[in-house]
This record gives C-alpha cells, sequence and structure tokens, in this order.
C-alpha cells in the first residue's frame, strides 16, 4: 500500500510539474483566453456640416446584441426565447450560439426597445453593446449623392464620406476585461483600456436650405415635364464652392427621388448649344472677332461630307457673333469654328477643363471623352464647337462658364471647405487656378450670353431686377446601340441651360439639365423656367441686391414675333445615321 501511495504521489507531482512548471505558459494563455474579452472601442466618426454650421451627418450610438458561445449554457433553449425577440429564425439564432469562436453578432444596429427585452432575458453569454450609426438630421435623402454612404463599422462606401474617410474615421480603442462563467465582468478583475481617437469634423460648401429647396424644385419639374431625371448645380464662380449639387431621378417603379449616384460628376453626355459660348470665348480671345464681327451665314453649310443647318430656313445674311450666339445658330457657329480651326479649339477646351477631372476628386469623378486631336475626323471641329462628338460632364459644363464669369480664370471646384480634426485645429481647403482666356475676353462674350438671357433661348431663365447670362442647348442623346435612335426609331433629348448671375458682378453660377423630358423637349422651355426660378431663390437668400428697379407688370400674352427661340432644333451630327425628312428638317 506504502509503495501504491508513493506512486501516485509520484504522478501527481509530476502533473503538478509538468502544470505549473513545463507547460505554465500554455495554461495561463488558456485560462486567459477564457477570461479575458478584448472588445474594440470605436472612435467616433467626425461629423459634417453645411456652410452654416448645420449639420448633414453625425453618428449615434445604437444597441448591439452579440454573444460569446463560449459561456452559452444551453443553445436550443436560449434560442427558442430569443428568436422570437430579434425576430429571426430559431434556428439561425441557436446556430449563432453554438457557434465555434468567442464573438458573434446576433442584431446590428438594432432599436432601445429589442436591446431592453434581450436585456430582460438575462441569458448566458448573451450581452448588449453600442456601435455608432450613421444619421442625417435633415433626412436621409437630403444631398444623398453628395454625401454617400456609410455601413457597418463605419465602412465608408461613397460620396464625402468615402473620399475624407481617412480624415472623418476615428482611431479605435481597445479594452480588455476579464469576465467570470456567466461572463459577467469581474469587478475586480485584470482590466486594460487603450483611448480612442474621434475622427475630424468635415465643413462643407453645401448651404442646407438652398440644397433642400433645389431637389424640391427639380423634383416637381421632373414630374411636370415627364423627365427621366435632372441635374442642377449652383456654385460661387470666385471661390469654386459648390453650394447645391443635386441629382434626382426615377427609380424601376418610375417614382422621383434622390440618385445615390452623384451623377453631376459621373455622368457624360454631349452637352449641345451651351458649348458655343466656349467656342465664342477662344474666338474671341484669338482676336478673330470681336461681339460685333459680321458674317454672310447661310441656313446650311456643308463640311466635308456632312450638312449642319439651323432651325429655319432662311436666304444667306449677315449676322453679328453676338446675334449667332442669340439666336443660336448652328451654321453661324460652324463659320467661325472653322476660322478658329481644330488645333485651337482643342487647345482651348482642354483649358477650360474639358478632357480632364475639374479637380474635386469626388469617388467616380468622369474627365468626359475628348478625343486626341490627330484622332478628329474632319468635321469633327463643327459637330465639337456646337457641343456634339463630345460627352461631359455636368460640372465640366458649369466651370467653364464659372471661367468666363471669373474673367477668364478657372477656380478648381470644391466641397470641403475645411477639415477640424479632434484637437480643434483646421485645415482650410483651396482650390487651384489658371488663367484661360483674357479678362477682356470673358467680359465680352458675359455681354453676349447676357443678350441671350434678355433677347435669344434663354429669356424664360431671366429674373426681375437682375440682369442673367446664361445659354440654353437641347442635345440628341447617344444611345447604347449606336447613334441617335433607340429600337423603335424614337430620338432622345437633354434639356441644359448654364449661365451666372448677376451678370455684371456674378456671385452665383447654375446648370441646369433635365434628362428626357418629354412634355417639351427645347432647353429653352423646359430648363430655363427652372434656371430663373432657382436663381431668383438664390440672389433672395443670399440677399443679393437687386441691380435695377423691378418693374412687375400684367401678364401679357406673348406675341407671335416674341416667341423664345427654340435651340438645336436643326442640329444635324455626323454620328447621326438615320436620314432626316424635309419635314423634321424645316422643324
Amino acid at each position: 500500500m506504502i509503495g501504491l501511495f508513493g506512486l501516485v504521489l509520484v504522478g501527481l507531482i509530476g502533473q503538478l510539474l509538468r502544470i505549473q512548471v513545463v507547460d505554465r505558459d500554455r495554461y495561463v494563455a488558456w485560462g486567459e483566453d477564457q477570461r479575458l474579452i478584448t472588445e474594440l472601442l470605436p472612435g467616433e466618426r467626425g461629423d459634417i456640416f453645411d456652410r452654416n454650421g448645420e449639420e448633414l451627418a453625425i453618428s449615434l450610438n445604437t444597441p448591439i446584441i452579440y454573444t460569446d458561445p463560449l459561456l452559452v449554457t444551453d443553445p436550443a433553449a436560449e434560442a427558442l426565447v430569443l428568436a422570437p425577440v430579434l425576430g429571426q429564425d430559431v434556428a439561425d439564432v441557436e446556430a449563432a450560439l453554438a457557434s465555434p469562436g468567442r464573438f458573434v453578432y446576433l442584431e446590428r444596429q438594432t432599436t432601445e426597445a429589442i436591446a431592453s427585452a434581450v436585456r430582460d432575458l438575462d441569458l448566458d453569454g448573451v450581452f448588449i453593446g453600442e456601435e455608432p450609426e450613421r444619421f442625417h438630421p435633415a433626412g436621409e435623402l437630403l444631398a444623398r449623392g453628395v454625401l454617400g454612404f456609410v455601413g457597418y463599422d463605419n465602412a465608408a462606401w461613397s460620396g464625402i464620406e468615402s473620399q475624407y474617410d481617412a480624415a472623418l474615421a476615428g482611431v479605435p480603442g481597445e479594452l480588455i476585461s476579464e469576465r467570470g462563467l456567466n461572463g459577467r465582468t469581474i469587478p475586480e478583475g485584470e482590466r486594460e483600456r487603450r483611448p480612442a481617437i474621434d475622427g475630424a469634423d468635415l465643413v462643407l460648401t453645401i448651404d442646407r436650405a438652398l440644397q433642400f429647396e433645389v431637389e424640391q424644385a427639380l423634383a416637381e419639374h421632373i414630374v411636370t415635364s415627364g423627365a427621366r431625371g435632372g441635374i442642377i448645380i449652383i456654385s460661387e464662380p470666385a471661390t469654386g464652392d459648390i453650394v447645391a449639387m443635386a441629382s434626382i431621378g426615377r427609380d424601376e417603379e418610375g417614382n422621383v427621388g434622390a440618385t445615390a449616384d452623384n451623377r453631376a460628376v459621373t455622368w457624360v453626355y454631349e452637352p449641345a448649344s451651351v458649348m458655343k459660348a466656349v467656342t465664342f470665348s477662344a474666338v474671341l480671345n484669338e482676336g478673330l472677332a470681336t461681339p460685333e464681327s459680321t458674317r454672310l451665314i447661310s441656313s446650311e453649310i456643308e463640311v466635308y461630307d456632312q450638312t449642319f443647318s439651323d432651325d429655319a430656313i432662311y436666304e444667306p445674311k449677315v449676322m453679328t457673333a453676338t446675334e449667332i450666339l442669340v439666336r443660336s445658330s448652328n451654321t453661324g457657329t460652324v463659320v467661325f469654328a472653322g476660322e478658329l480651326g481644330g488645333a485651337n479649339l482643342d487647345a482651348y477646351l482642354r483649358d477650360f477643363g474639358f478632357g480632364t477631372e475639374t479637380g474635386l476628386g469626388f469617388p467616380g469623378e468622369s474627365a468626359g471623352l475628348l478625343a486626341d486631336y490627330d484622332e478628329w475626323s474632319g468635321t469633327d471641329y463643327a459637330s465639337i464647337s456646337l457641343g456634339q462628338s463630345i460627352a461631359v460632364t455636368p460640372l465640366q459644363v458649369l466651370m467653364a462658364y464659372n471661367t468666363i464669369a471669373n474673367q477668364g480664370l478657372y477656380v478648381a471646384p470644391r466641397l470641403v471647405s475645411t477639415i477640424r480634426d479632434s484637437s480643434g485645429d483646421s485645415v482650410v481647403q483651396t482650390s487651384a487656378t489658371r488663367r484661360v482666356i483674357d479678362a477682356a475676353t470673358a467680359s465680352s462674350v458675359t455681354e453676349m450670353l447676357t443678350q441671350v438671357a434678355s433677347q435669344g433661348t434663354a429669356q424664360r431663365a431671366q429674373v426681375p431686377g437682375y440682369d442673367i447670362a446664361a445659354k440654353t442647348g437641347t442635345a440628341r442623346k447617344a444611345q447604347e446601340s449606336g447613334g441617335y435612335r433607340d429600337a423603335e426609331g424614337n430620338v432622345r433629348h437633354v434639356a441644359t441651360v448654364a449661365g451666372f448671375f448677376p451678370a455684371d458682378a456674378p456671385a452665383y453660377s447654375m446648370i441646369v439639365i433635365l434628362d428626357e423630358p418629354t412634355s417639351e423637349i427645347y432647353a429653352s422651355r423646359v430648363a430655363a423656367p427652372l434656371f430663373g426660378e432657382l436663381a431668383g431663390w438664390t440672389l433672395r437668400h443670399f440677399q443679393v441686391a437687386p441691380g435695377h428697379d423691378v418693374v412687375l407688370e400684367p401678364t401679357q400674352p406673348r406675341r407671335s414675333d416674341q416667341a423664345v427661340l427654340p435651340d438645336d432644333a436643326g442640329l444635324r451630327n455626323p454620328a447621326d445615321e438615320a436620314a432626316v425628312g424635309a419635314s423634321e428638317k424645316g422643324r
């Protein structure tokens, strides 16, 4: 017996030596792994404000429900009572409770009511925590495409949230706590905390009130015009600050609402006659003409194998450069573009910012499509001067008009004015600048555009008491199949108005685009009124004083000789493969 007990004692001593000496570190680590729980402490994501300090996007803590499967005593029984509270399938909850590992989410970003109900169940291994969720005080849809989207774990997926994620995202901390068998924290247990660092705040150039008004007005006009969608950008030419940027479209059911895609910078299209202001800027800057220079203009002009025509047939007549722009004459523009030459036109287009990104740096921004000059065909100088055979973004067009408003100086756009870190330090974002045309040229083109608004195709864009400089454009929309006609042979259109105001001291600029309107196709009739409405609202909102007396007169029926001129009605493009009948040609 003594020998037997001696052997047992030796064996026990050997096991103790193995556990406490030889394999000590392994068993200590095993114990710590069972007792110590490491939790990430997310750094609070920075807030996003408008130019006036109004909140656009903030983070609020919301409950999460999770489990430590190692601490769950009876997965089947717990799942039976927990699943109805979570609104989940019992089998799915049981599988989560019985899964390997030490941490499994059961429900994320849930409500306080559900979290309270789970807490009352007092289940082993089931816990309530918190995580941040992005919240938009002005509504989930306001500036949706601009702000972007943040998912779980502060993962930024799009928009400003993604572009400035490195600044907005905080640096996570860490909390290590010791828990007993029931999963509850041991009061005197080991604890270590590394605090998180909050992300920086962004101050945008957007004005929240104006953004709301723009989105509402655009949505209403999309409905009334039967359009597929629309885009509006309003900016300050002198600073490049974008004060409103809206993209509205229809979903698969035809409902109108803000799009998740910021089409103001990601979408490209052929802009048509709004490009004529750029063409004449180049012509005047090269000294080839003045606003009063005249040429003999016909209603049709042949360029190699292509015929370009105006909206009406007329006998050849002498027209000034200003008259050509006011009437939006295609043939007159082609005449001056021919004198400018394709190489010069290409150079000016690139100086104005076409064919490259604007410098905004927005995720998914397109550079547009402008072929290298050595790839141009013999007719490209003519069609490009009219805004065809070139694809641009709405923001690129607005920046070109800003350059004219800025006395020939290009100022890159910006959406973020200031970045404020958690320590209170601020970094002001600046915009790059470059000279494109002379100040005298810009003043001359501005005067020409003012006459377009007062006498020509942009008359409905006027605002009482203010001079408006603007140009319209009605473009045939290229189809995915090639050409400008869909499978049924129909032509779809894009209506654009771009300009700035007040014309004599430009404080703001705007581009209005309606995609595939059906009630009217001409920008002069369908987009210009919206431009005028929002230009007036913007001027009142920012308290810009009228330049002259406002005279309100009784509304009189417009005489036939006062009719607003259509724009681009006769535009013929080499890429349009369909024959044009005489009746359409004379429209």
